[in-house]
């Protein structure tokens, strides 16, 4: 819908990860890019396509283990949106891997090769140039100014209710 619910769906998927350190970077309210850098369990190789794709999840293994959801976002529906809609690049590295993996597309399934890239452990997510396939929606986000201040009640409200966690949120730089 807008720039605070990529910013909420990537927030989750770090929390969920276990990272007790997150970066936020955000430019021009969101619309120009969103960076989100955690130092969580990563994602394995083997399943960062699967994390990207529609309908699935690497968050749930069997059927035990929907009746006992204890993760923030498990739909498998996130990352397969936001990437839709946007310039959508992802790395990560696995804990007890050398090396990180990256994917980006530039709309709907428009995936590229998995490259191998340097990194620490954990993921970093970039979205650049937001809704810049759908302009219709674009026509419906307010001003840079209030689409950060959605941005910015959204990260503190988070903040409140991990304080172990450490969150840093820049807007333009």
């Amino acid at each position: 819908e807008r720039p605070a619910s990529v910013v909420k769906e990537l927030l989750e998927n770090a929390l969920d990860s276990g990272a007790d350190h997150i970066e936020i970077e955000i430019e021009d309210g969101g619309q120009k890019s969103i960076k989100i850098t955690d130092n969580g369990s990563g994602i394995p190789k083997e399943e960062l396509l699967l994390a990207v794709s529609r309908h699935a999840t690497s968050k749930i293994k069997s059927g035990a283990d929907l009746a006992a959801v204890a993760t923030l976002g498990f739909r498998g529906e996130a990352l397969a949106s936001i990437s839709s809609v946007s310039r959508f690049q992802i790395s990560s590295r696995y804990e007890g891997d050398k090396t990180a993996w990256q994917l980006s597309a530039e709309g709907e399934g428009n995936w590229s090769e998995m490259q191998p890239v340097a990194g620490k452990q954990g993921t970093r997510v970039v979205v650049a140039d937001l809704f810049f396939n759908t302009p219709a929606r674009k026509k419906f986000l307010s001003s840079v100014r209030t689409e950060f201040s959605h941005i910015d009640q959204l990260v503190k409200r988070v903040m409140l209710s991990r304080p172990e966690v450490s969150i840093k949120l820049t807007h333009n730089e």
